[in-house]
């Protein structure tokens, strides 16, 4: 049996060493490399979520590009400075709207407002006074239409279901009966600009409810019996009471707001 020199076994101690220090490097290397892979993976992901997801968005797309609209309201209306201007009454019409580009929409609307008006009697070869008088009111019925530019304030998608807007048309307002009052006052046919503002909530993809504000702003145009007397052989006094103080103006302009809610209805040609 032979016996190991002195120092072998220090010796391979040493060698047993030196092979395993390489290996253990290349394990700390690899763990390090691990590391800095779980910590460097979830950056991309974080930086791919950005805004809210498409089934929790606020924003839906309006899927059609034209709709019909039923309304019904109130029309305001305004008696104007002689007191003979279209009284308050109820309202209804139609509309037609089609898309143009995302945010811009045209409109063709149609109604009619249920009113009536003051009479005044400026002649006094028929009141048998001094003044004029007011005679008995009478049905005066309104068409109303205009075309008009609309503008979508959140574009072509709703928000929360919400489709805001602003308008602006040109339009004409008339009655459907004409009468002319003993000294010569009629409502006639008038020009008239009608902005608007509304929104409509959506309760489907083709169906929603309208919510809107307009005001035909038109003139009226009165008489020159409305400022003097027609009765020109009448000398006593005092003067004759005029309808409208001399040196008024014969054109009076006049704010008819009309408060519509109607259900409209979406689909493409």
């Amino acid at each position: 049996m032979k016996t190991p020199a002195p120092g072998h076994g220090r010796t391979e101690a040493r060698e047993r060493s030196r092979s395993a220090r390489p290996e253990g490097a290349r394990g700390r290397g690899l763990r390090a490399l691990a590391v800095l892979v779980c910590l460097g993976a979830p950056v991309p992901a974080v930086a791919q979520v950005v805004g809210n997801p498409p089934e929790s968005s606020p924003y839906r797309d309006i899927v059609y590009h034209e709709s019909v609209t039923l309304f019904g309201g109130h029309w305001a209306g305004n008696a104007a400075d002689a007191d003979v201007g279209s009284l308050p009454g109820t309202a209804f019409g139609g509309r037609l709207a089609v898309r143009l580009s995302g945010p811009v929409e045209l409109w063709a609307t149609l109604g009619e407002a249920v009113s009536s008006r003051h009479v005044i009697i400026a002649d006094t070869s028929v009141t048998h006074t001094d003044s004029a008088r007011r005679g008995p009111d009478i049905r005066m019925p309104l068409v109303l239409a205009d075309l008009a530019l609309a503008l979508n304030v959140t574009g072509d998608k709703t928000w929360h279901r919400l489709a805001p807007y602003a308008a602006v048309g040109l339009g004409f307002v008339t009655p459907t009966r004409n009468v002319t009052d003993p000294g010569g006052y009629q409502v006639g046919f008038d020009f008239a600009l009608v902005p608007t503002i509304g929104t409509r909530w959506f309760l489907s993809d083709a169906l929603a409810v309208r919510f809107e504000v307009r005001d035909y702003y038109f003139r009226y145009q009165y008489p020159a019996a409305y400022f003097d007397s027609l009765d020109i052989h009448y000398a006593g006094p005092p003067p004759r009471a005029s309808v409208l103080p001399v040196g008024n103006s014969n054109k009076s302009w006049t704010s008819n707001l009309t408060l519509w809610v109607g259900v409209a209805y979406g689909f493409s040609f």
